[in-house]
């Protein structure tokens, strides 16, 4: 909370990803204005195939294919920064345009633009909408459908620097690895101490 938002929109290290679009957009909600642009019909990934999600051999590593890509109704909302307000006057990108599906509520896409106003920075987000993260889960299952990003790409436009982000990884043991509000850890995960023995 007490990052700047400067910080939030940047990629730190030999990745493209900043802390603001991890995981679809979230910067800090109240230092924004947002703006309806409206509705339209979209390709995206919503019903994944495959996770982890398989590293395209056609594109240098960039992104996931081959996946079943579906027409989708999306809401497009501009998000820009209110420059005025606490920290936003700090935020890298001009403003950001959010392609919500209106059925998964989660972002396929979002689209960020430099201060001239040129697009620089686009994210994907391959989702899949179920009930378990996995075809094979045997823990993390919920009562409900609900969205998990098995892949995400962040590219900038600019330089064409890409980074492909895989949800589990593809080589870690460990492929349920969402376990939302299940009691699967308690308050002595978070501590340093288990942190520092957890670490290889």
């Amino acid at each position: 909370r007490r990052l700047n938002e400067s910080l939030n929109s940047t990629a730190t290290g030999a990745q493209s990803f900043d802390p603001d679009h991890y995981s679809g957009f979230n910067p800090k909600t109240e230092e924004y204005n947002y703006k309806f642009l409206g509705e339209k019909e979209m390709l995206a990934v919503v019903h994944a195939r495959h996770s982890p999600e398989v590293t395209c051999p056609t594109d240098g590593g960039a992104s996931a294919c081959p996946e079943d890509w579906e027409m989708r109704h999306m809401y497009i909302v501009e998000a820009t920064p209110n420059r005025d307000l606490g920290q936003a006057g700090n935020v890298l990108d001009k403003d950001t345009v959010v392609y919500m599906d209106s059925e998964v509520w989660f972002e396929p896409y979002v689209d960020g633009y430099d201060q001239k106003g040129a697009l620089w920075r686009t994210n994907i987000f391959w989702a899949a909408y179920r009930d378990r993260p996995v075809p094979d889960a045997k823990v993390a299952i919920y009562p409900f459908k609900r969205e998990f990003i098995v892949g995400s790409a962040r590219y900038d436009v600019q330089s064409g620097f890409a980074t492909m982000c895989y949800l589990p990884g593809q080589n870690t043991p460990e492929r349920e690895c969402w376990y939302i509000n299940m009691g699967a850890v308690d308050k002595e995960f978070f501590t340093t101490q288990s942190m520092v023995k957890a670490a290889p």
